[in-house]
């Protein structure tokens, strides 16, 4: 699957190094020079993940992470940061942001990075033709998953994180990935994206 990553940074050799590497793995690019870009191009792109740089004339990235989180709660940011201060990586992890880098960054390392978050992320835009009944499409029962760690199966292969399952079960974080865990095994799955992909 292609992915599509939206690439916010104001420093213009950075921006075209990264862009170029993340094409050469594959992933379709779409940069902006500031956080106002960054916001337009978002709004009609749609991108699987979005990385933003923290320090940037106008809207900073926390600032632009804000607004995006806004428009889409659950988007996948990762928010790269060459002047890491404890108030600004306390401000992403309360929005959530999938990671808090400090540039530089090996360029293998930020792939895995993009990678990991991706497979556990995968987007909502391309799951919303699959089929819910995922328990007819891997016949849960007969791998015997219990009938909770179906429902948590289910909803994983529809792209909800772990706090939403969570949330919908009323449950708490830990007991979604205890079940998860449990499923995988059963299932003989490892990543996230394979029981997603599966229930295609």
């Amino acid at each position: 699957m292609d992915h599509s990553i939206l690439l916010i940074d104001d420093e213009e050799i950075l921006r075209k190094t990264l862009s170029d590497d993340l094409e050469e793995e594959g992933f379709h690019v779409t940069t902006a020079v500031n956080g106002e870009e960054g916001l337009e191009q978002f709004k009609t792109q749609h991108p699987d993940l979005v990385i933003v740089d923290l320090i940037m004339e106008g809207m900073n990235g926390i600032q632009v992470s804000q607004e995006i989180k806004k428009l889409q709660p659950n988007a996948p940011i990762m928010i790269l940061t060459g002047h890491g201060t404890l108030e600004s990586a306390i401000d992403a992890l309360k929005l959530k942001v999938q990671d808090y880098i400090l540039k530089p960054v090996k360029r293998d390392e930020l792939l895995s990075k993009i990678n990991n978050c991706l497979d556990n992320l995968l987007p909502r835009r391309t799951l919303k033709n699959r089929k819910p009944a995922y328990s007819q499409n891997l016949q849960l029962e007969k791998v015997g998953l219990t009938k909770r760690q179906r429902e948590v199966a289910s909803l994983a292969s529809q792209g909800y994180n772990d706090e939403e399952i969570a949330q919908v079960l009323k449950i708490s974080v830990f007991t979604v990935k205890f079940h998860l865990k449990k499923a995988f095994k059963k299932l003989n799955i490892h990543k996230r994206v394979e029981l997603i992909l599966s229930s295609n």
